[in-house]
């Protein structure tokens, strides 16, 4: 089956957010983002959901930094590409 092209393009966001995580050590953060990820390709709503809840809160996904500063800065890129898509994927399904 097919993914909707928005929905692939999301999927495939979190698959890029979730190696950049992995790479520099945040791997509780990657594992959350590849059971996200699992859920948006197959479909499933709830892990856009899941993934917009991840920004809830003071110590939530957005406050995450990491060490070096240009891959913090290529980490704010993606986690807002993912954000944007999650935020329109959640406005066309209410």
């Amino acid at each position: 089956m097919t993914l909707h092209p928005q929905i692939a393009a999301f999927a495939a966001q979190l698959d890029d957010l979730s190696r950049l995580l992995r790479a520099q050590g945040a791997r509780p953060w990657a594992d959350r983002i590849d059971l996200i990820q699992r859920a948006v390709a197959d479909s499933n709503y709830a892990g856009v959901t899941r993934f917009l809840a991840m920004f809830e809160g003071e110590s939530g996904f957005a406050e995450l930094t990491l060490a070096d500063e240009a891959v913090d800065a290529t980490l704010s890129q993606c986690r807002a590409a993912a954000l944007a898509m999650a935020q329109r994927l959640a406005r066309e399904e209410g």
